[in-house]
């Protein structure tokens, strides 16, 4: 359904959250239209609430006014749609002011945040406070929200953030503010340890969901381990995908390796590294010269990156069954901080070397990646979004992608764990992407022991708007294709949300009536996710 707002609504949120906080000029509107997916939604305003309580007062007031909201927490969502709406009109409601990290329990491993408290945020909290702890990073920068994330079902380094979150704080599209799990009964000291309370378990209805705004929710943390060690596996030959994919698929159903592998192809190796080493050639430097450093240095066709942790003996014994079961089929190399220093030291001593100053340079764009694998987020990354466009990444700070020239989009459908699977989708996205004269870049990310993630990127400069149309196109292409053979998307951007919801299909007609009961006035996010 759809209402034509009522006037003096702006008015009405000024009081709420203060003038400074309601955003409407033009110049305001158009940096909060712009996105790294080159797509178009028109934006009413923005607000600006800091607490629970004005978010509840914004949406009663935006029941009496009918005026659409549409939250989020950091806005990173880049090539899903950052922050825009789904629909035109909307007033999006900015909860990066709302950034209060409310406790952190180190016994039992949970950190009670706001939607504004960033993944970066949160680690120098942990960093600060000597905690025996880490977060589950994300490679899209420190300033992404750990909240905003986990309710997206977005995969971490070590594993998915779907399921992470307990005792929500959530104000529903009727202005009611509810507390999910025990965190319904005052002062409960189980909300964040057994998630489910007693009853239905409603957390569920707020991931990938438009019935209401969270504001506040516990979220699991990691243990620091002994011991921890990346490993990096390389194949030459791209025709070998499958058997790499299915020998660390095996090892994964085995409990040898027991966190997310990521297997890139040498696309993604390229917008991710290459920007790094480029930083460091000299005036004349070329982005060609930048690839073939890292080609020289064995990246091939695809590498696979996983992290190993637990006591000593626990991964000298994974990581000697590693080697062994990729014997053959792809190198195999191995760091900790310990190797990484001694490797750095002999490679300073033969700076004289051509060949020392060019693994020098490899490896000093390779450690924000190690960085990932130790729970240290960084921004680092974000520079392939540049890379992939054609475009030379800012050299000091990394300015925010939508307010470049850097076009993005992600296509990220599910898979059985199997690797002749993996080669042939694989294929396809290559094959299709070629016929519109993209370089697709891609990891396949090994969940758990059945599943298998393809996060799908292509890259182009939004300054000519029909690559940008041709990247959304192909996006809607191999998403229809993976959906005929059974492998659907497990998130979508703001533009393929109708392609996933479907009126008559039982899923989606229960989904709306939640949604009516919830939101009987179709307050927040019309769309997202949703048939209304």
């Amino acid at each position: 359904m759809t209402h034509e707002p009522a006037s003096g609504w702006r008015e009405e949120f000024a009081k709420i959250v203060g003038d400074t906080y309601v955003l409407a000029s033009a110049q305001e509107i158009a940096r909060a239209e712009a996105n790294v997916t080159g797509l178009h939604r028109r934006v009413a305003a923005l607000v600006r609430p800091a607490s629970t309580a004005e978010v509840q007062r914004v949406v009663q007031a935006a029941i009496h006014f009918r005026v659409p909201l549409y939250p989020y927490s950091r806005g990173c969502n880049w090539g899903l749609g950052s922050r825009l709406p789904v629909r035109d009109g909307a007033c999006l409601v900015d909860l990066s002011r709302m950034n209060r990290i409310r406790e952190v329990n180190a016994r039992h491993r949970y950190a009670v945040v706001e939607p504004g408290v960033t993944q970066q945020q949160l680690y120098e909290y942990i960093v600060q406070n000597r905690l025996p702890l880490m977060i589950n990073v994300i490679g899209a920068g420190g300033g992404t929200s750990m909240l905003g994330n986990a309710l997206e079902r977005g995969i971490g380094y070590f594993s998915s953030r779907a399921g992470t979150l307990s005792g929500m704080e959530v104000v529903l599209g009727n202005g009611t503010l509810l507390r999910t799990g025990f965190g319904d009964e005052s002062a409960s000291a189980l909300t964040h340890i057994y998630k489910h309370g007693v009853g239905p378990g409603l957390d569920g209805l707020f991931y990938q969901s438009n019935f209401g705004i969270v504001t506040a929710a516990g979220i699991e943390l990691l243990p620091q381990q002994p011991c921890r060690c990346s490993v990096i596996a390389k194949i030459r030959d791209a025709a070998r995908l499958p058997e790499l994919v299915n020998i660390l698929g095996e090892l994964r159903r085995r409990d040898v390796i027991r966190m997310v592998t990521h297997i890139g192809n040498v696309n993604r190796t390229f917008d991710t590294l290459a920007p790094l080493v480029y930083e460091q050639l000299g005036p004349n430097r070329r982005r060609e010269q930048a690839e073939a450093l890292l080609t020289q240095e064995g990246f091939g066709p695809w590498s696979a990156v996983s992290s190993v942790a637990g006591e000593p003996e626990e991964v000298r014994h994974a990581v000697g069954m590693i080697r062994r079961a990729l014997r053959g089929v792809a190198s195999v190399a191995v760091f900790d901080d310990a190797r990484l220093a001694k490797i750095s030291r002999l490679l300073r001593f033969f700076s004289f070397l051509p060949a020392a100053r060019r693994k020098a340079s490899v490896l000093r764009a390779v450690m924000p990646v190690y960085g990932l694998s130790q729970g240290i987020p960084t921004d680092e990354p974000l520079k392939a979004l540049y890379w992939g466009a054609g475009l030379e990444p800012p050299s000091d700070a990394v300015v925010n992608p939508d307010w470049s020239e850097a076009g993005y989009i992600y296509v990220l459908p599910l898979f059985p764990l199997d690797g002749a699977v993996a080669g042939a989708v694989a294929a396809e996205a290559e094959r299709r992407a070629a016929a519109r004269g993209f370089k697709p870049a891609m990891t396949f990310n090994i969940l758990d022991e059945r599943c298998l993630e393809l996060v799908l990127s292509i890259s182009f400069p939004r300054s000519q708007p029909e690559r940008a149309q041709s990247a959304q196109a192909f996006a809607d292409e191999i998403l229809d294709i993976y959906a005929a053979q059974g492998f659907r998307a497990y998130r979508v951007g703001v533009h393929q949300m109708g392609r996933v919801v479907r009126a008559g299909d039982p899923f989606w007609e229960t989904a709306r009536a939640i949604k009516r009961t919830l939101d009987p006035h179709d307050i927040i996010a019309p769309g997202r996710y949703s048939l209304d």
